[in-house]
């Protein structure tokens, strides 16, 4: 009886979806790429950022990233100090930084484009792509990923020095801009001609999870500052943006799963072996590209 209350409820749609989506999770290594994602994140794309937005404010000493920090999260006292520290602009040395960060994004940044095929491709039970595509296709998300992210830390800051009217047409906006980039992922990471229409569930699960998602972990990342830092001072801070990254990681591993399990509801059994058979060839013919020439 037991046995059958489980069956029975298993079946039932608010907890059906969620238990695919764990077990999907589960089935794509999705801790293990996680961590792949988040380390890769930690190491250069960070870093690139930190840069990136240094250069674009001149190296303004008012307009560092920890100031942006500081007034995103409302830390005050001790804690802004520390991160303000961690974080202190360093105009003499942006050469070398911008090097270091152009080297570690060729040498790890495209690992974490890559480790997304690979959770897209098991989520979605295809073939990773192979040969130039893998790469081309990777850059471009990664590419489009720093995009989408700089577009969402603008509108954030803008949201909070300017009236309610202006953050609620801001928050519209990031939705749309979450919404864009998670639907054209899987046809961007895969090259696979999924339908629009069948993409569209999952992305829109995902944009409403992600809000959830980055409300909780900036929460939680304010209180990490306070706390780590109090403890370690700017080692802590490293180490509660690292706890923040793998959150980051892991939800978007999970991303994978949710739009692959609903994928497959959407399109049919007759649909995805289709896909799956297409993704096969494709594979298989850049992997001979190189031979033929």
């Amino acid at each position: 009886h037991q046995q059958r209350y489980q069956d029975k409820l298993e079946q039932r749609p608010w907890i059906k979806f969620p238990l695919e989506s764990f077990r999907r999770f589960k089935k794509i290594e999705g801790k293990h790429l996680a961590i792949v994602i988040a380390l890769n994140l930690f190491v250069a794309v960070i870093p690139l950022m930190i840069i990136g937005y240094a250069l674009i404010e001149a190296f303004n000493p008012h307009r560092d990233v920890g100031t942006l920090l500081v007034g995103n999260l409302h830390l005050t006292g001790n804690t802004a100090q520390i991160v303000k520290d961690t974080f202190s602009n360093a105009s003499s040395g942006k050469s070398v930084a911008l090097s270091i960060s152009l080297i570690s994004l060729l040498i790890t940044g495209l690992d974490v484009s890559a480790t997304a095929q690979i959770a897209f491709a098991r989520a979605f039970t295809m073939t990773p792509l192979r040969g130039v595509q893998k790469y081309l296709r990777g850059a471009a998300w990664l590419i489009l990923l720093l995009a989408d992210t700089g577009a969402a830390l603008t509108l954030r800051s803008l949201a909070t020095h300017h009236p309610l009217g202006f953050a609620v047409a801001a928050g519209a906006a990031l939705l749309v801009l979450e919404f864009g980039f998670f639907l054209v992922t899987p046809r961007l990471l895969l090259d696979l001609p999924f339908k629009w229409r069948d993409l569209v569930p999952g992305a829109a699960i995902c944009t409403v999870a992600a809000a959830a998602v980055h409300t909780v972990a900036t929460f939680f990342l304010r209180n990490w500052l306070g706390e780590y830092s109090h403890a370690y001072g700017a080692f802590g801070v490293s180490l509660a943006l690292a706890a923040f990254v793998g959150i980051i990681a892991s939800f978007w591993v999970w991303i994978a799963a949710v739009m692959g399990v609903w994928w497959e509801r959407k399109a049919g059994p007759a649909a995805v072996a289709a896909m799956e058979e297409l993704s096969a060839d494709l594979s298989a013919s850049e992997a001979h590209k190189p031979s033929h020439q």
